[in-house]
């Protein structure tokens, strides 16, 4: 059951994948954020609540800037002026020492703080505070001429003392490095989760990707390609799939209704080619009933000589015995003529038979002349064409590979609806022109002519333009199908109505390979 894998199963497996690779970057990236947030606050804390020396001792240097301060017009007003930007300095260092003593008083107790050295800090930071009153105090000497500058080297020299004691102060910020190492230690940490949880992550995606392609793209691109040979006509191709899911049964089905589909096409075909010679057959005999017309009256003629001829010889049957070389000399020409209006008959029914029969249905070597000699044979004794000509002047043989009994009803075709589209007196060519590798029989009339239309619906069933509104309209739709299967093409031209007609055929002299419908 596990190793059973369905479409079904496959997408349950990528979304799986997909939901670890989530998982996992939401956990890492919350971590992260929460440690982040942590080390923020404890880092705001700290620089909030320690005590900071740097501004304490930067406070106190700003006393020198009012002792530096060069006098050159109006001393009075001069020292008045020094006095006052040396006392607001003093008070701007009493806040800053205040501010100190009050973030130490509140110093959160930290277990690695030295309480020795906030006692020390906050004793340091009292006694500058006292300094910095007397240095008040003092101010005021700095605006008398004659004590000045005594004051001002000694308040210089206290300032001095200041600086060096707030220097000395503990710098309660070493902590707060602590804090920062700590701090870079859970961002390293964090950072490398981070590339470690994306990693996985990029082999998640990288094996769902490989995962999908293998199990559902491939298959699917193998499926599509076979609909596309399919597609193309190879109905012999079949799909092949190993493993047993959806995509195996999908190909199964697929194979059987190629299979399917391959027997309809072949049992449509058998039914077509079935249907074809059917035709085939019906258009010979139509085409027999047609020369059995004109043959009947051909035939009845000669019969006629021969009756005449045996009523003849039974009235003189009494004088055979006889002597009279005259009486003998009748007998002996209507025993010729019987037997000239015999083989006559005879040459007219062997024609027509041959023509019903045929001679199989293979292809062999054939005389193109000698077939459309035959069906000329025919054709002239149908009395009503005996008012048009016809002329065939070729002698020579013309051999080539074709099956002579549906070329024969093609050339029939094409002669009988060419002397039927003439009128009386009307001529007829028949001609045949040898290529190297292709023989083209022409057949040209002078007869009605046809429209560009019905060139273009020629070929087509049951299409017929006769003039008498008889025939199929099945002869030219079957003679096209005889010389196509034969490899070969047939064209009708013409120069419109009443101006002739123009079929040419053309006929390669080797049979193609594949079976020729009889």
């Amino acid at each position: 059951m596990l190793f059973t894998r369905t479409i079904r199963r496959t997408m349950v497996c990528g979304l799986a994948m997909v939901l670890c690779m989530m998982i996992g970057l939401l956990l890492s990236a919350i971590y992260s954020h929460l440690s982040y947030r942590s080390i923020i606050h404890r880092l705001k804390f700290a620089f909030d609540s320690f005590p900071q020396k740097q501004d304490l001792a930067s406070s106190l240097d700003n006393l020198e800037s009012p002792l530096l301060m060069e006098i050159r017009e109006a001393p009075a007003e001069a020292h008045q002026f020094q006095q006052q930007q040396f006392r607001k300095a003093v008070h701007d260092a009493q806040e800053e020492t205040d501010r100190f003593l009050h973030c130490l008083e509140n110093l959160h107790p930290d277990p690695d703080l030295d309480q020795s050295s906030k006692s020390m800090a906050k004793g340091q930071a009292v006694e500058i505070a006292g300094k910095l009153v007397e240095l008040e105090s003092r101010s005021v000497r700095l605006a008398d001429p004659l004590v000045r500058d005594e004051a001002l080297r000694a308040i210089k020299y206290e300032v001095d003392q200041l600086q060096a004691l707030a220097y000395q102060l503990p710098d309660f910020r070493r902590g707060i490095r602590k804090t920062l190492a700590d701090a870079q230690g859970v961002t390293g940490r964090g950072f490398w989760l981070d590339i470690g949880s994306g990693a996985i992550a990029v082999i998640f995606f990288l094996g769902l990707i490989v995962y999908g392609y293998i199990w559902v793209f491939s298959p699917l691109r193998k499926l599509h390609q076979g609909a596309l040979r399919v597609a193309q006509g190879d109905f012999n191709y079949r799909l092949e799939f190993s493993r047993q899911d959806e995509m195996k049964e999908l190909a199964d089905a697929f194979n059987s209704m190629t299979s399917r589909f391959q027997e309809i096409r072949g049992d449509l075909d058998r039914q077509v080619c079935e249907r074809i010679k059917q035709l085939i057959r019906s258009e010979r005999l139509a085409g027999i009933g047609f020369l059995a017309a004109g043959v009947a009256h051909e035939i009845n003629n000669p019969l006629s000589a021969i009756a005449m001829a045996a009523e003849s010889l039974v009235d003189r049957e009494s004088g055979l015995t006889g002597s009279d070389p005259a009486e003998a000399e009748i007998v002996r020409q209507y025993l010729q003529m019987i037997e000239r209006e015999s083989c006559r008959c005879q040459r007219i029914t062997r024609k027509l038979l041959d023509f019903a029969r045929g001679n199989g249905d293979t292809c062999a070597s054939h005389d193109l002349t000698a077939i459309v000699n035959d069906v000329l044979g025919v054709v002239r004794h149908i009395s009503r064409y005996s008012d048009r000509t016809v002329r065939f002047a070729r002698t020579a043989p013309c051999c080539l590979e074709i099956n002579g009994p549906e070329i024969q009803q093609v050339v029939m075709n094409l002669v009988s609806n060419g002397l039927e589209a003439m009128d009386s007196g009307g001529t007829m060519h028949i001609a045949i022109t040898e290529q190297t590798d292709q023989v083209t029989l022409s057949v040209t009339d002078d007869g009605c002519g046809m429209t560009p239309q019905v060139i273009d619906n020629l070929f087509e069933p049951f299409f017929t333009q006769r003039r008498d509104g008889r025939g199929t309209g099945l002869g030219l739709s079957i003679s096209h199908r005889i010389v196509t299967d034969h490899g070969g093409t047939i064209e009708v031209e013409s120069g419109g109505p009443g101006r002739g007609s123009v079929v040419r055929v053309r006929l390669p002299r080797r049979a193609i390979k594949h079976e020729i419908a009889a």
